[in-house]
């Protein structure tokens, strides 16, 4: 367990936060980089870094399941490890070793180039070494359940006027509303104010159901947005208190 616990705070020291760090980030620029026609001479090296930062990020996934029963110790060795395993954490760590993997049995194939879209996930790999997106998702967590109240009432409304509209326009237009799914589509665009204008009604009585539906959206649009917005002020200034108290017992 001492070693357990050696490997989790080295995991957790600036050294591997910082290296992680790079690696995706440098992940992320090869696979940006690749897409360009322009860089096309320069794939193989592209890929080699793909494949380097994956080679790194297995190296941090065994440590960290090795390191599991540190992470949980009220849990036996097996358990905390599954746990780890099976966890949002766990599972990005996963995929972003994958194309490390995938490359030896696809190397003499076409599909080889294919090994890099597991690195789509790699981005969520930035919460756990990004300070600013622990804070988001700490804001989010602590307005869950207003979040989930909020978003559950804009469904609700989205649902409802997407089957009233198609009952309502799809004699006047049945190539563009043909279904539901056609009205959820307008839906979720004019509840957003997006307002794309590839379907949109045409009869008098669609009309002003759109009308209130856009309405209705700039209202419930702006509720989740002023939650996030107070629960992100109260956690800056829980901060600000916690910083001012601290210099406050260092002067004492």
């Amino acid at each position: 367990m001492k070693l357990q616990k050696r490997v989790l705070a080295f995991l957790y020291s600036k050294l591997v936060h910082y290296t992680v760090l790079f690696f995706i980030l440098v992940s992320i620029a090869a696979i940006m980089a690749s897409t360009y026609s322009e860089l096309r001479p320069y794939q193989v090296f592209l890929f080699s870094m793909t494949y380097t930062s994956s080679f790194v990020f297995m190296i941090e996934y065994v440590l960290r399941i090795f390191s599991a029963p540190a992470m949980y110790p009220e849990m036996n060795s097996a358990r905390a490890r599954l746990r780890y395993t099976l966890s949002f954490y766990g599972f990005v760590d996963f995929v972003a070793v994958l194309p490390c993997i995938l490359t030896y049995f696809l190397w003499d194939t076409s599909a080889v180039h294919a090994v890099v879209l597991p690195y789509i996930f790699t981005i969520f790999k930035l919460i756990r070494h990004s300070r600013s997106f622990q804070l988001i998702g700490k804001v989010l967590k602590s307005v869950k359940d207003e979040l989930i109240t909020a978003y559950t009432a804009c469904g609700i409304m989205v649902g409802f006027s997407a089957i009233l509209m198609y009952y309502i326009e799809r004699e006047a237009q049945p190539d563009v509303f043909r279904n539901v799914g056609d009205g959820i589509w307008w839906s979720v665009v004019a509840f957003t104010t997006t307002g794309y204008g590839d379907i949109y009604p045409i009869t008098p009585l669609g009309k002003l159901l759109g009308i209130v539906i856009s309405m209705i959206g700039i209202a419930m649009i702006a509720l989740p947005t002023g939650i996030v917005g107070s629960a992100f002020m109260n956690i800056m200034q829980q901060r600000t208190n916690e910083t001012l108290d601290k210099e406050r017992h260092k002067k004492e």
